[in-house]
């Protein structure tokens, strides 16, 4: 409604021949008439011959009431007919003559209705002193029973007048009769602002638009909105789903009361999608800005290496997603393997991306439904974990009109066997992203958006998940500290070579470390499949520092002792054989003789075991086997266990499956298979 030619001013400012020096711009002398209206510089311009008036420009410049609003700033189209008017009408001349009622939006307000206006109402209640009726829902007027002249019901639409508006904000209201009328819509005329000023805006109402990026539905309807300066969280306080025509990706404007609480938000009097060239122009802006703050903060690795320069563009793309699912209220699923170097790599990554939450999402539990972090007890992403991650995804998608999460998976997601579960989730419109260091599967690269391995690049399988987790951590956020957990990874996994000067940047030593990397396992092995965010990070100290050493030094005691006993019994039930290759094959009947669901594990148990075994050999390999499995464990030998596991599949009937790192992984058969299965894998380490 603010007239386009004035700008709302009322006026115009216009240029003319200036009347004193005809154009020229020097004058000989002065009208006397004038020197009260001139400063003492335009006077002394005089004095030397110039046209103090215009000040020797020849031109000067003189208001006028603007033709087009005839001052008043104010200009439209009718809200009927859409003929030009003028002031602060709503409606021409001829259609306020015709039958109409206005029809208020919530954000209009007591000084926004008029004297001898008919609106449009519903009966709210019928009362012994009259009906109240509601304007909107900030306004309810009464219907003095003395006034009323025929029987209304409740939630009836009615026509009814404004006789008077009390000092006490009472509405006084009478019943109106009409027909053939025309309803017009009066909203309030609010500045529209960025989100990133509404903070200015406290108590205000305003209007801002942006795009909706997450609905979450608690006591109230609760969207995630955003524009190119930022997100806000706008509330509509329904006993229903509020808004439903309002999906996830529209662009939409609305006008509401700025309120703060932890956060500045809004509460939603109007809500309406935009649609056409303004919609396209919001997304394109918010598109543009969206792009520039998911760029990733690189400064560096933490050491020199070429492994992670040939990786870095990868590394940065990865990143890239992350922070742009942030802005984007896009949940992410951290999915990693159960061991140190997996707690470390997930754990990096879940504080880069939850810290990254609490500093720019509006909505203070964001962090709890957005960045999710699980455990996989094997070491690939298997159909029980993709279960659980899609079922609950889905279920968010339904409730609260989450979308479909990002999948990260650490530490495991390079096998043929995560193939069956990745696929899974891609089926309803996920998407997949694989941090890993064991010996990747070209065949998983079809499901994955982006796969970072240093066997992609070179490198070998001493570059573990933690390590490349907490460089990629620090790319999403560079303020968090995480060179403890990229020091515990390595020492964790055995890891050498130019890694170890992770370890010196820890300022602790390899026993120290190794002490953590205990204490992780110890008490992840007994948390079976929660994540405990909590207790594990109070043990890789993002706690009290003194309870941290505490903790470790308590529960890494625990497990040398239950590793310790059980390596006892353990060393008892060997079997040792030279094989014709000179490498040394060690059998471990783990059924037999050691405890079962207990700490440490199969895998950990024979990698114990398989330590205190290999000083003796050059060439030797550790099998310890179950009734249904095998876990494998080697020093000196070329192993590649991903193509052993191949070959069994095609030369027993036995159900294989498994995989892991070229010299150390594990297996699964059929139980009834087993003593053909173990007996060809012997064969096949006697061949090499």
């Amino acid at each position: 409604m603010i007239c386009k030619r004035c700008g709302g001013r009322g006026y115009l400012e216009v240029e003319e021949v200036c009347k004193i020096c005809g154009g020229t711009g020097r004058a000989k002398s002065i009208d006397p008439k004038l020197t009260s209206e001139l400063s003492k510089e335009q006077i002394e311009m005089f004095m030397k011959g110039i046209c103090g008036a215009c000040k020797g420009t020849g031109r000067t410049k003189r208001l006028i009431v603007c033709n087009e609003c005839r001052g008043t700033g104010r200009s439209g189209r009718c809200k009927v007919c859409g003929a030009r008017v003028v002031g602060d009408h709503d409606l021409c001349p001829n259609c306020r003559k015709k039958p109409h009622a206005y029809l208020l939006k919530n954000s209009c307000g007591i000084e926004d209705l008029r004297l001898n206006r008919v609106y449009v109402g519903k009966v709210l209640a019928v009362t012994d002193i009259g009906v109240f009726v509601q304007l909107n829902k900030r306004l309810k007027g009464l219907i003095h029973r003395r006034n009323l002249k025929c029987d209304v019901e409740e939630d009836e639409t009615v026509l009814v007048r404004v006789t008077n508006v009390r000092p006490s904000g009472e509405i006084d209201l009478n019943l109106e009769k009409m027909d053939d009328y025309v309803v017009v819509e009066v909203g309030k005329d609010v500045p529209t602002v960025k989100i990133s000023d509404l903070e200015k805006y406290l108590g205000r109402i305003v209007g801002v638009r942006g795009k909706v990026v997450h609905v979450k539905l608690t006591k109230a309807t609760v969207f995630t909105v955003i524009d190119e300066t930022g997100s806000v969280n706008a509330m509509a306080f329904e006993d229903e789903r509020a808004y439903p025509e309002i999906d996830l990706d529209d662009v939409v404007s609305i006008v509401g009361i700025v309120r703060k609480r932890e956060k500045v938000q809004m509460e939603i009097l109007e809500m309406e999608k935009l649609l056409g060239s303004e919609a396209y122009e919001i997304q394109r802006s918010i598109q543009r800005e969206l792009e520039r703050r998911s760029e990733p903060i690189f400064r560096g690795f933490l050491i020199e290496s070429e492994i992670l320069e040939r990786l870095k563009e990868e590394m940065i793309a990865v990143a890239r997603e992350l922070r742009r699912a942030v802005f984007e209220s896009r949940p992410i699923i951290i999915r990693h393997h159960w061991d140190a170097d997996g707690v470390c790599g997930g754990v990096a990554i879940e504080k880069a991306l939850v810290d990254l939450v609490e500093k720019f999402h509006p909505d203070p539990e964001a962090k709890y439904y957005l960045v999710r972090r699980r455990i996989s007890r094997a070491p690939f992403y298997e159909l029980e974990d993709v279960v659980k991650d899609l079922d609950e995804s889905l279920e968010d998608v339904e409730r609260h009109g989450d979308k479909i999460p990002i999948v990260v998976l650490i530490d495991n997601g390079s096998g043929v066997e995560d193939v069956p579960a990745i696929r899974q989730f891609l089926t309803f419109g996920a998407d997949v992203i694989t941090i890993d260091h064991h010996y990747p599967d070209e065949e998983v690269d079809r499901y994955l958006l982006h796969h970072v391995n240093p066997y992609k690049v070179g490198g070998d399988s001493n570059y573990t998940a933690g390590v490349l987790s907490v460089e990629i951590a620090r790319m999403i956020n560079p303020d968090v500290d995480l060179k403890l957990l990229a020091g515990v990874s390595v020492v964790g996994d055995r890891a050498e070579g130019d890694v170890e000067r992770y370890v010196e940047l820890t300022g602790l030593s390899r026993d120290e470390l190794q002490d953590i990397a205990l204490a992780l396992e110890f008490e992840g092995f007994y948390l079976r499949f929660r994540p405990s965010s909590y207790i594990i990070h109070e043990i890789l100290g993002f706690g009290r520092k003194d309870r941290q050493k505490t903790l470790v030094e308590m529960l890494s005691g625990y497990a040398r002792e239950a590793i310790e006993s059980q390596v006892r019994t353990a060393m008892e039930g060997l079997k040792i054989q030279k094989l014709p290759n000179g490498i040394v094959l060690v059998a471990l009947d783990l059924e037999n003789y050691s405890k079962r669901f207990t700490f440490p594990p199969p895998g950990k148990l024979t990698g114990e075991v398989h330590d205190r075994i290999k000083g003796r050999y050059g060439k030797v390999v550790t099998i310890g086997y179950g009734p249904d499995f095998a876990v494998i464990r080697s020093e000196g030998v070329e192993l590649d266990i991903p193509k052993l596991v191949r070959e069994l599949q095609e030369e027993v009937n036995a159900g294989v499956e498994g995989g892991g790192h070229l010299v150390v992984g594990s297996i699964k058969f059929v139980q009834a298979k087993r003593k053909d299965v173990l007996m060809r894998l012997a064969n096949k380490i006697g061949s090499i």
